[in-house]
């Protein structure tokens, strides 16, 4: 896989099958959240919020997920978290997005 200057992987954004959000829709959930550190307070308080809300106990691990270009294996290894669990709640983020202003 490429990357850029950065050393981010370069990739296309695939739908989520277990999402039920139009493509476009969740392309703009993702990459606003990758882009956390260059949004508006607002907007950062509203993903922080969110990851809370969806993650719970795995807030921290949820934000990993969410707001960094880290696949989900490497994070569920270094945190000690079934993989499973962070499908599920990104899927939860994901679907609680729009509830959340």
């Amino acid at each position: 896989m490429t990357t850029d200057r950065e050393g981010i992987p370069i990739g296309r954004f695939r739908k989520l099958r277990g999402v039920h959000i139009p493509y476009a829709r969740q392309g703009l959930i993702r990459f606003t959240c990758l882009n956390y550190r260059d949004e508006p307070e607002t907007v950062q308080g509203r993903i922080d919020r969110l990851c809370r809300a969806a993650g719970g106990a795995y807030a921290y691990e949820l934000h990993l997920v969410m707001c960094t270009p880290r696949t989900i294996r490497s994070i569920s290894m270094e945190r000690h978290v079934s993989e499973s669990t962070l499908y599920r709640i990104r899927a939860r983020f994901y679907e609680m997005w729009d509830k959340f202003k």
